[in-house]
């Protein structure tokens, strides 16, 4: 496929390749040559990588700060900083060559008739969520579709039994994709239910993050399980592979199942044990996922038709929504990642802030959004918006709880009421603007979410189903404490601050 693996810095690779290549073959004739001239030639080489690489931060780098840093690293650590920024500094690659990139595009948008059945009635909305409307519209080239039924799942206990059922009673197609699949308690259950699926001939594919498979203390991989039992599986950017080491800092962050175009489940919940808070993994995590039935369905399989021919290069056709209306939900999906969808997340999230006129919601596990998130959210406060974000009191990630503590005293001074979610560790992530808009799906507040991690999410324009979120995290308020003003010493804030200098890469 054309472009398919084409990677912003391929062409550095091959400048690499084929100099290691003239010094091997040459190695003799080297080892002849006096140490000034060894010296000169390293000299050289050094000139050329890092000045191909500072001509690709000048061009790439829109953030100013990141630029400087970078272009710094790569001058003061002679071939280390090179390959530091090759390995962690490209941010964004291209899965499509522009004609496949159209064809795409064509795929997604439903035909007229379906369009049409389907189109939402912009009349329900309050005025400044019809303004938003027209502004997704332009943002992103999936369609908003009528006729959801979006369900909420509350932690393991709820998510895992609907998500098995929905695999056990599959006649035709499943299609699952995680960022984490641990062969635990939990992950045993789906691997068992997936192998049964294909032996009984459903047609089974299975993608796992090629970083997040490596989570957990199991030496058991569940994708050499699955394999092992001939369940078709992949790994979206291994670390390593016979391409060489790439895209350390990129990685698929999506949870998917679709199952016979009839459900699909997406959220934040990954497949591990912790979630089903019962004591049996160390690691015990609340998070809420969703269920979902209806036109909607066929823009999920999308996704992960891509991400899977990206991944393998096997084309895949999945079942499409072939029901009738099982809900009132508007909504659609909204891709962010580090390809054709760098950074629409963070302006869906500017977008749905500015429209507020009332109250905003935000529950989400990592919260260190970009400089202009804030001011946003600053904004509407000064508009009278009730702003309130939910983040864990104690994280899974220490020195993302210390960025995101030093960043306390200015949101609070800014009006913005911060509570802190109890243990266990609350993975959730929601997002509620005045009752009647709403984001569910993988995406965190943070950089990671916005530049660096392929993610799905789901917006939303339902007033019942904004309702339903909000009672969920009213609960989670009423178990939460309310963080009036920063408590830390001087050696703390030291710490914070220096930490939250590494936000773009946390």
């Amino acid at each position: 496929m054309i472009g398919q693996n084409l990677c912003e810095h391929d062409h550095v690779i091959i400048v690499f390749g084929f100099t290691l290549e003239f010094f091997i073959m040459n190695a003799e004739a080297i080892t002849a040559i006096d140490t000034g001239t060894v010296i000169s030639l390293a000299g050289l080489l050094y000139l050329l990588s890092a000045g191909y690489a500072v001509v690709h931060v000048l061009l790439n780098k829109q953030n100013v700060g990141a630029a400087v840093s970078w272009i710094g690293v790569i001058v003061l650590s002679p071939f280390f900083g090179v390959a530091l920024y090759w390995l962690f500094g490209v941010n964004r690659i291209r899965r499509r060559a522009r004609a496949e990139k159209q064809e795409r595009v064509d795929r997604v948008k439903p035909s007229p008739p379906f369009a049409q059945k389907h189109e939402p009635d912009l009349t329900q909305f309050p005025e400044p969520q019809q303004s938003q409307y027209q502004a997704g519209l332009q943002l992103h080239d999936a369609p908003y579709l009528s006729g959801n039924q979006i369900d909420v799942l509350m932690n393991g206990v709820e998510a895992f039994p609907q998500m098995l059922e929905a695999i056990n009673s599959a006649s035709t197609s499943i299609v699952m994709s995680s960022y984490i699949f641990q062969y635990d308690s939990v992950g045993k259950q789906f691997v068992e239910a997936l192998s049964a699926a294909h032996l009984r001939g459903v047609s089974v594919r299975v993608l796992i993050d090629g970083l997040g498979v490596g989570y957990g203390f199991s030496f058991t991989k569940a994708d050499r399980k699955l394999r092992a039992n001939n369940v078709p599986t992949a790994r979206f950017l291994p670390t390593f592979s016979a391409a060489g080491t790439r895209f350390i800092n990129l990685r698929n962050h999506r949870k998917i199942l679709s199952v016979d175009g009839a459900c699909a489940f997406v959220g934040g919940m990954n497949i591990r044990a912790g979630n089903m808070l019962d004591g049996s993994s160390r690691h015990q995590t609340q998070d809420v996922h969703f269920r979902v039935c209806g036109p909607a369905i066929d823009q999920i399989n999308q996704v992960f038709q891509d991400d899977w021919q990206y991944a393998t290069g096997e084309p895949l056709v999945l079942p499409v929504w072939a029901g009738g209306e099982p809900g009132q939900v508007v909504c659609r999906v909204l891709l962010d990642g580090p390809d054709d969808n760098y950074k629409k997340l963070e302006l869906c999230l500017i977008a749905a802030i500015n429209a507020a006129r009332k109250r905003i919601a935000i529950v989400t596990p990592y919260f260190i959004p970009d400089a202009a998130v804030i001011h946003a959210l600053q904004l509407a406060v000064l508009r009278g918006v009730d702003v309130r974000v939910l983040i864990p009191d104690k994280n899974n990630l220490v020195f993302v709880d210390w960025a995101m503590r030093a960043n306390e005293s200015n949101l609070l001074d800014a009006g913005i009421k911060i509570f802190r979610s109890q243990p266990p560790f609350d993975h959730s992530k929601l997002f509620v603007v005045d009752g009647c808009w709403s984001l569910i799906g993988s995406s965190n507040w943070d950089s990671r979410s916005i530049e660096l991690n392929f993610e799905i999410n789901v917006e939303c324009f339902d007033q019942r189903f904004s309702e339903d979120l909000e009672r969920v995290i009213n609960e989670k308020h009423d178990r939460a404490v309310r963080l009036t003003r920063s408590q830390s010493s001087l050696l703390a804030r030291l710490r914070n601050n220096f930490f939250r200098l590494f936000t773009p890469y946390l």
